[in-house]
This record gives C-alpha cells, structure tokens and sequence, in this order.
C-alpha cells in the first residue's frame, strides 16, 4: 500500500484535455509520479478516484501494473523463472528443466497477446486464444492436440499468477469464469505393445540400431520416462543389489524411487558396462541423441507405425499390474503421484480382456450337478 498519495486534476489547454497526476510514495519511500489524460473533467475524476482507490486498495504495483504490457511481463517472467535449472545437490533452487519447451510455447502467446495490457486480459480473450489454436495446424500441418493447447494455457496461467504475486494484477483471469483447462479432454494413448511386437522390434535392433535394444528393454522392464533413461548414470546402477536408483533430479516429481532389475536387464547392462571405459559417471546409455530418429526407423521395419517410444513405459506399467503386483506399490517403482495419472497407464492388453471374459464366464456357468442328483 502507498504510504502517502495525493492527486490533482490541471486542464491542459494545448490539447484541450484534462491532466489526471497522481503522487505517491513506495513502502521503500521512492516517489511516484502517474499522469493520465481524460477527454472530460468529469472523466478525469472517475479516473482519478480509481487511481487513488487502487492505491488504497492494492498498493503502487499494481498501478504500474495498469500499463504493462503481456510482451513486458514475458521479459520479466523468462528472466525469472525460464532459465535452465540450478542445483544444490539434487535441490533444484532455480530454474526450469523444461525452459526450452517453455520459451516455444510463450512464442505462441506473445503472437497473440503481444502488446496487451495485462490488467485487460480477460477470461472470454483466453477462451479466445485456445479456440484459435486448436483451430490452427502445426508446422507439420497437423491437427493440434489439446494437449499442446492446454500446456501453453498453463504456462500462460503460472505467468498470470506470477503478476499477481508482484501486485501487477489484482486477479488471475483464469479465475473468472470456467475452468480452460480440462485434462480429461486430452487423447489418452492406450498402445499396448504385445509379446510378439516386441520380438519383432528388438529383432531390427542391431547393427547402427544396436544402441536401441537395451533402451528398448530398460523401458519396458522398468517403465522409466525417456528423460530418466537417458540421464542414467552407471553410478545409479548397483549390479550387487540388482537395482537401479533413479535420481531425483531426473524425474518429474522430483522424488528419488528405486527400481529392481529384470534378468535380461541386468544381463543387457552388464554387456554395455564390460563395453565401456568403466567410468561410473558416465551415462549408461551414452549421447543417444539419434534415438528419435534410430526408434523411428526401427519401429517402420517391424511394421508398428502407430508406436511411440512412451509407449514402452505403458506397457512396462501394465505388465506390472498384470503380474499381480498391487497398484501402489506400481505407483511407487513408475514414480506416478496421483492416482488419476496412474490410471491412464493401467491399460487393458488382450490377455487382461480375455481373463475378464473368462471371469464372467465362470459366473455365469451354471454349477454342475453332482451325482447324487441324478440318484433317487
């Protein structure tokens, strides 16, 4: 709140307008000066009352809020928040793993909000935005997802919270009306890869996509994100006690989980490990960044083009839960937080659908007679 304020109304004869000013001074004690022009005496007393009131009520910020445009607040958010993250340790104090991604999605929202004054964004000009980028191709000249549209809108919502918290706004104009993000909209992938599947993709993992088996395999047998696979150190690997520690800093919820290894596993890593220089801070898959482009033509030769490398943590979750293991101790090796997130990975392969089938049936089978029965 301003510690003292005063304001005035002066007719300003060479434009033939009136002059709203308005001092005040900061809880730091620096002077501000506000000047604003009015068509009319009786405009620049409206104007003035809400100034003084705005003052009164939420303090100098968020006055100089009023003129802020969406581009300024962009440059003030990436300096704060979109910068690559810094460590302590595994706590991360600063930055964002995902800043890159996130500098492409405010690219979006500074197209169409540009030189907007954030005070005047409402909740119907975002209903606005998401329509008209759901109704807009990709670059690739594809449909776009809700998904994508709906993790702009998130940051678009953080950057909203962020200029409250500074005083710019006194309300985020996501609050205003309906909720504009709706995850349950998004498409769910339910891509279940099969035994047979899996023997035809590791088959065409060999010579320049030999890289790719023990990636391949490390992903379904532990259901680990990509993110996680490609920052695995062989100091998290602990042949010993047959399991894998997945640092914190790698993971999405920022929590540390430890995770067994399969036999095959264990053998597909101890291959790479009698490979390698035997330096323990090196990463256990090394510089796979061609894995994009090496799954993709692995994937075309066994003839599975609807797969995704994601995929493969789907299926490692399902094969989890199809093996008898209770759902949260699976949570618990899959790193999932919420149940509802946990359940888009519990998916329904055909062996699960034909043992419910044959569940019901077994209800629905009348009991067979016993021989007494038959016997008078």
């Amino acid at each position: 709140m301003a510690r003292e304020r005063s304001g005035s109304i002066k007719f300003n004869k060479d434009q033939n307008d009136f002059v709203v000013r308005v001092t005040y001074h900061d809880e730091q004690g620096k002077r501000h000066d506000l000047r604003r022009r009015a068509a009319s005496k009786t405009d620049a007393s409206r104007e003035l009352k809400r100034l003084l009131r705005t003052l009164d009520d939420h303090g100098g910020r968020s006055v100089d809020g009023a003129r802020l445009t969406f581009n300024e607040l962009a440059k003030k958010y990436t300096d704060k928040k979109l910068i690559p993250p810094v460590y302590k340790g595994e706590t991360r104090i600063a930055g964002l793993r995902s800043w890159q991604c996130q500098l492409g999605y405010l690219k979006n929202l500074s197209a169409f909000f540009g030189k907007q004054r954030i005070q005047s964004i409402t909740h119907s000009d975002l209903e606005k935005y998401r329509a008209a980028r759901l109704q807009t191709n990709t670059i690739r000249g594809k449909e776009r997802t809700i998904t994508g549209v709906n993790r702009e809108l998130s940051l678009m919502r953080a950057m909203m919270n962020f200029a409250r918290r500074n005083g710019w706004i006194t309300r985020n104009p996501f609050e205003q009306g309906e909720s504009l993000i709706s995850h349950a909209d998004e498409n769910r992938r339910d891509r279940i890869l099969t035994e047979d599947e899996e023997a035809r993709l590791l088959s065409v993992c060999d010579g320049r996509r030999a890289h790719l088996r023990p990636l391949i395999i490390a992903a379904i047998d532990t259901a680990m994100r990509h993110g996680e696979l490609l920052q695995l150190k062989w100091s998290d690997v602990n042949f010993e006690a047959n399991v894998i520690r997945v640092r914190k800093t790698t993971t999405k919820t920022w929590e540390s989980r430890t995770i067994g290894l399969t036999t095959r596993l264990s053998t597909e890593l101890q291959r790479l490990w009698e490979r390698g220089t035997g330096n323990r801070d090196e990463l256990v898959f090394g510089l796979t960044n061609n894995v994009k482009h090496s799954f993709t033509t692995a994937r075309n030769l066994a003839q599975l083009d609807d797969l995704h490398f994601h995929d493969l943590r789907h299926v490692g979750t399902t094969r989890m839960i199809r093996a008898g293991m209770p759902p949260m101790e699976v949570m618990k090796i899959t790193g999932h937080k919420q149940i509802s997130t946990f359940l888009r990975y519990m998916n329904v392969d055909q062996q699960t659908a034909r043992r419910a089938a044959q569940a019901l049936d077994n209800l629905y089978m009348p009991e067979v007679p016993t021989l007494n029965e038959y016997v008078n």
